[in-house]
């Protein structure tokens, strides 16, 4: 297997800097980009700075424009706030850092919530869910906490399910990628037993590249390993100093999923499975940044406002 192949095969970061996707934005909803001066405050005046790592099926740029089902949820958003989506292409380890520090207004891409992160940035509802699974060859089964005794275990600097990881009871070595290309390559090539990857990335990927013998299986739930084996929230992340803008984004998203742009642009993308639009039971952000009516609560609670009328019709 050539590089050159995962190059093609893999949309990532890479692809994304040269326009390689092809597709086009989703239209559901977006009312036309000729607004009024947007009241938010943002990094650069008109426009939504988005960081981005640029993996699809959640996120590319193909023309200057932000596509992928993540990046069209947003920038459907975006337009119902006069502000037009920006795509800021990144390693995933960056943009937490390019948030917080003000570089950038949002950062998304099938990120998962964690205590750890609605510390240091708002976070929005979940625009929608995932289950966490295990990339291996065909014909293994490899499904459980307890099935990576002595494996070879991956994922990507800066994933969530990284501290569960570094856990696991005899797990022979845990191997960290600057980039899911390089770690998927390493499950090809037989160098890793298993990896823990973003499942709509991979799940595009596989559609595309059968010969390729690998499958992806969901982990058993262990309760000592939460993040590892448990459903997620995907959501997006803001800057907390900008309270104005996080409320808007949030019931931005609130839109999105009732008025169906969520499902449109993850079939559109060929994410049709039904959980991930299952949503998560108990989810432990309850009592951090939400209560059990899905209220915020918190940091951001204090400085909420009304934008509703933004997301009428």
């Amino acid at each position: 297997m050539t590089n050159e192949m995962f190059t093609r095969s893999l949309p990532s970061r890479r692809q994304a800097m040269i326009g390689a996707a092809a597709t086009t934005t989703l239209a559901i909803g977006v009312r036309s980009s000729a607004h009024a001066q947007s009241r938010f405050k943002t990094v650069e005046a008109g426009f939504l700075t988005v960081a981005i790592a640029g993996d699809m099926p959640m996120t590319s740029v193909k023309d200057g424009q932000l596509i992928g089902t993540d990046g069209e949820m947003i920038t459907a958003i975006a337009e119902r706030l006069g502000l037009k989506a920006k795509p800021a292409l990144m390693e995933w380890t960056a943009t937490i850092e390019a948030v917080k520090s003000g570089r950038a207004d949002i950062m998304l891409g099938n990120m998962g919530w964690t205590k750890a992160r609605s510390e240091v940035v708002a976070i929005t509802d979940p625009i929608y869910y995932v289950t966490r699974f295990l990339l291996q060859k065909q014909g293994r089964n490899i499904d459980s906490v307890e099935s990576l005794k002595g494996m070879k275990f991956g994922t990507v600097n800066g994933f969530t399910p990284i501290p569960d990881m570094r856990r696991i009871p005899g797990l022979g070595e845990l191997k960290l990628y600057d980039t899911s290309d390089a770690c998927l390559r390493d499950v090809v090539a037989g160098r890793l037993d298993a990896a823990v990857l973003d499942g709509p990335t991979i799940d595009y990927v596989l559609a595309r590249n059968a010969g390729w013998g690998l499958t992806q299986v969901g982990m058993k739930i262990h309760p000592d390993f939460p993040i590892l084996t448990g459903r997620n929230h995907a959501v997006m992340g803001l800057n907390r100093d900008n309270c104005d803008l996080f409320h808007a984004v949030n019931q931005g998203v609130a839109w999105v999923v009732k008025r169906g742009v969520n499902k449109a642009a993850l079939e559109k993308y060929g994410l049709t499975n039904p959980m991930y639009l299952t949503p998560v039971d108990n989810h432990q952000r309850i009592g951090v940044d939400r209560d059990e009516k899905n209220n915020v609560i918190g940091a951001m609670q204090a400085c909420q406002k009304d934008f509703s009328s933004l997301f009428g019709a």
